[in-house]
């Protein structure tokens, strides 16, 4: 049985203070018009120890098992094959999570469900489309995840399906290298 949605408000600098970074330097609270957003606005100087996402935002507390969550996000870079942005789910730690890679163009690299480990990450994927596509629109992003099995929607088509451990662990987003915005965030967890 869901749960209510847990809204996380995003709309004001405060927001800031609900993640922890892997770079706060390239983090801030940005609007677009009338949508209040956190913004990944500069490159991270931030060094994984396993070849993972640069640029990350996890929310500090709440950890979700299985969960349906939500957030509207836009790319604000230049567009090529590997343009992405990324929804963290199951983070337990910087070498121990999972994350879904939505980019332009899928290859070995991009645009799967990634699996960090203790080593670098892996694709995880079961399907997937080709890639999305990203343009200077704001889209709606989707994880539907259920023990082992997530499935990833953008704008409300299904372009991802993964198996993942079953881990409980936080989520965020972010980008492996690239810049954007995210707002309107919510989740719902799940009951078995």
């Amino acid at each position: 049985m869901p749960h209510s949605p847990a809204k996380v408000d995003l709309s004001g600098p405060q927001a800031l203070e609900l993640f922890e970074f892997t770079d706060a330097a390239a983090w801030r609270y940005g609007s677009d018009g009338e949508v209040g957003c956190v913004e990944l606005f500069g490159k991270s100087s931030y060094e994984p120890k396993h070849r993972s996402p640069l640029a990350l935002a996890v929310l500090r507390e709440a950890e979700f098992g299985d969960f349906d969550l939500r957030v509207r996000a836009r790319s604000t870079c230049r567009e090529y094959p590997h343009r992405d942005l990324c929804i963290v789910f199951a983070y337990r730690d910087p070498e121990h999570y999972c994350y879904a890679h939505l980019a332009t163009q899928g290859d070995q690299n991009a645009h799967h469900v990634m699996l960090v480990d203790g080593a670098p990450r892996r694709p995880v994927t079961g399907a997937r489309t080709e890639g999305v596509q990203w343009g200077d629109d704001w889209h709606d992003l989707e994880i539907r995840r259920r023990g082992r099995r997530v499935e990833v929607l953008f704008d409300g088509v299904t372009v991802i399906e993964a198996d993942t451990p079953a881990w409980r662990g936080r989520i965020g987003f972010g980008s492996f290298d690239d810049t954007g915005c995210f707002a309107d965030l919510e989740v719902v967890e799940i009951d078995d």
